[in-house]
């Protein structure tokens, strides 16, 4: 009995350590064509700890953010995705890469396609402030529109965000990131939509992966392959290929509009901290 123990202890001993992977549960779904998909299945690939990806959320769809917290609390979720503010960094552990490198921050109007030059005047942000601007209750960028003294109105669920600006005039433009709104479109051909050409608003607002408060392990096993991923260049060719960046250098118009700065008083000092190197301007 002895000997075929210590047969079965040197065999795990001399065992590569991907045999004892183990599946990273994560929302979303593996067909989602989004850049934070494509990096953690890359991520994945090159973990000794883990070698599959469970989109717990898959069947059911997304749920509301309440739930993916209490599910990354609770362990029923291992990561989640969010742009970052001084709550979620304090309520559970921040991976502090951009992953997409600055750019979410950057929001173009998606509206209604009636009011293609609704915005044509715009100059400047007190000019914003005569629109409402759509966005989610929970999401951390309207936060800031509202920091900023810009009017917005507010729903707890995304899809029904479209009916707000298109059939209930509750708002007048969904600010989305500059690589969103084109997208978006195309996946609802039946809605009157439109991209703003002339206005962009920009803040500081990194979007990064989370895991529970207490798995910091997990953390910074994730970031040190996120490194090596940048490093070798592989990032660069997965952001550069993603359909949503290729529309910010096609569709955009980034260079015709007019920018208005606004500020960002939710980032935590690690949040402000995150390499230049990272980010990326497209309008350089």
């Amino acid at each position: 009995m002895k000997r075929h123990l210590v047969f079965w202890l040197m065999l795990v001993s001399f065992a590569p350590l991907h045999l004892f992977a183990t599946t990273l549960k994560v929302q979303g779904s593996a067909e989602d064509n989004k850049l934070y998909v494509d990096l953690i299945k890359e991520i994945v690939s090159r973990s000794d700890q883990y070698d599959s990806l469970d989109f717990i959320y898959a069947k059911t769809g997304e749920p509301a953010g309440s739930r993916v917290y209490a599910d990354i609390e609770s362990g029923a979720l291992d990561l989640m995705w969010s742009a970052t503010n001084l709550d979620l960094e304090k309520k559970f552990t921040p991976i502090h890469f951009p992953i997409f490198r600055g750019m979410l921050g950057m929001r173009i109007g998606l509206i209604h396609e009636k009011n293609a030059q609704m915005l044509a005047s715009v100059k400047n942000i007190e000019d914003m402030k005569q629109f409402k601007i759509c966005s989610g209750k929970t999401w951390p960028d309207t936060s800031i529109l509202d920091a900023n003294q810009l009017v917005t109105a507010k729903s707890l669920k995304y899809p029904n965000i479209f009916e707000m600006m298109l059939a209930g005039n509750r708002c007048d433009l969904f600010a989305r990131g500059v690589m969103e709104p084109f997208n978006e479109m195309a996946a609802r051909p039946e809605l009157p939509l439109a991209v703003d050409q002339y206005v962009m608003l920009n803040y500081k607002m990194p979007f990064l992966y989370f895991v529970s408060k207490d798995n910091q392990a997990l953390a910074n096993h994730l970031l040190g392959i996120i490194e090596d991923i940048f490093a070798d260049g592989t990032y660069e060719k997965l952001f550069f290929n993603d359909s949503e960046v290729k529309a910010v250098f096609s569709k955009a118009n980034l260079n015709n509009r007019t920018i208005i700065e606004l500020n960002n008083p939710y980032l935590t000092t690690e949040a402000r901290q995150i390499p230049a190197k990272y980010f990326y301007n497209p309008l350089k």
